[in-house]
């Protein structure tokens, strides 16, 4: 009888949050160019007519078997819209991790309970714009996720959510709290089919002491608008090593953010997007000082061609008591030809001066010298364009656990290979 009036509990107070930001969404203006983090998108431009409140009548689409992945996984998760996720399990300590799925409600404890309902009700205080409140109007299409403390994984846990066709809003949302001491590897795909309207958030709580790896990586179909707003917040010797691909679709705008809140707290963003003909990616990020003795960097790279289009910002923002703060910001661009364009603007905000802190900017076209070396060689001019995108790209997957890097390379590098690389 316990867990039953906990289950009922907790989806009423999660459909109370939906409600809450569903109401707020109403009232809240779309972003517009006058907004700093909007200058260069504009979305009077696009056909926004598609994200509104999603309908709450139940439509569960048919699920396909869930691949294996070479067994090379701890958890595997797929999750389409507006179905019941499916699981498959790998390792013998992932039986301890809680999985919880507002579609498919089931039984909690009470402290699994409330760090579900940290985790919405800490998404729903920094998600704040009209497509943050969009994503958390409703919990169709999300996971929630609690890794007890202690617990060290050897493989990643893979969440895969899929749109299959781009008739309904799809609201990839993931919330995930990670337990002091804890060493996992999170990998979220997000797949979306042509012509799909998404709007997701992550939110990643790393406690104490525990060592993170996540990334987010894209599969956009054509004419997609895609918005994902991550944040994540790190408590006293939590490590974050965090990945993020973009590629494909008409417009993709990200938002993330870092608050190190703990002493000695060590956070690295690192990102990649490809934007070819008529693909506007946008990403942000913040890496936000708020205590002493903190370590971030974040190091993005972009590939643009055709009449593609990418725009970095980021932010470095430290606060008065976050003294002996050490951060730096990094953004390089390849434009592979005239039409195409590469906006980049880091940016410092800083409220105390015994800290060290830079940002850096480069925008660059291939380098003929380096073309004509391997062209010399006997290497065609096509091939050599190839390799040394994918040398240029490989310095940030280097940077990455092994499994991250196998998993999330092959989906930015198959797309340049396919693509004839005029130079």
């Amino acid at each position: 009888m316990a867990n039953t009036i906990i289950k009922q509990k907790i989806q009423e107070e999660l459909i109370v949050l939906n409600r809450a930001s569903e109401l707020k969404f109403e009232k809240c203006n779309w972003p517009i160019p006058m907004e700093e983090e909007w200058r260069r998108t504009n979305l009077a431009k696009y056909d926004m007519s598609g994200f509104q409140i999603p309908n709450k009548t139940k439509n569960e689409s048919l699920i396909s078997e869930i691949m294996d992945k070479n067994n090379d996984y701890s958890i595997l998760i797929n999750k389409t819209i507006n179905s019941k996720a499916v699981i498959k399990l790998n390792e013998s300590g992932a039986k301890n991790i809680t999985i919880y799925d507002p579609s498919d409600p089931r039984d909690l404890n009470y402290e699994d309970k409330r760090l579900v309902l940290n985790l919405a009700e800490d998404a729903a205080a920094h998600f704040k714009n009209k497509l943050g409140l969009l994503s958390l109007s409703s919990f169709k299409d999300s996971l929630f996720i609690i890794i007890p403390d202690n617990l060290e994984l050897e493989k990643p846990v893979i969440v895969e959510f899929e749109s299959k066709d781009g008739r309904d809003l799809f609201l990839p949302n993931l919330f995930v709290h990670a337990g002091s001491n804890s060493q996992v590897r999170i990998i979220q795909k997000i797949k979306c089919a042509e012509s799909s309207n998404t709007s997701g958030v992550l939110n990643v709580s790393c406690g104490d002491n525990s060592n993170i790896h996540t990334a987010t990586v894209s599969d956009i179909g054509s004419d997609s608008l895609v918005f994902i707003n991550r944040y994540f917040y790190l408590s006293q010797d939590a490590f974050l090593s965090d990945f993020q691909s973009a590629s494909g679709g008409k417009l993709i705008k990200t938002r993330t953010e870092i608050d190190l809140s703990g002493v000695n707290a060590d956070a690295r963003l690192y990102g990649v997007l490809f934007s070819e003909e008529n693909t506007q990616i946008d990403m942000r990020t913040v890496q936000h000082h708020m205590v002493k003795d903190c370590f971030s960097q974040a190091t993005i790279k972009s590939v643009v061609k055709d009449t593609g289009r990418s725009i970095y910002q980021g932010l470095i923002e430290v606060e008065e008591d976050a003294s002996l703060t050490d951060a730096y910001l990094t953004n390089h661009n390849l434009v592979l030809n005239n039409g195409a364009r590469a906006d980049s603007i880091p940016s410092l905000k800083i409220r105390n001066n015994d800290v060290k802190c830079s940002h850096g900017s480069t925008t660059s076209r291939i380098n003929e010298e380096q073309i004509l070396y391997l062209t010399s060689r006997g290497i065609s001019r096509e091939e050599a364009g190839q390799m040394i995108l994918e040398g240029f790209l490989s310095s940030v997957y280097d940077q990455l656990s092994d499994s991250i890097k196998s998993y999330s390379e092959s989906i930015i590098m198959d797309k340049i290979k396919k693509n004839k690389v005029n130079i």
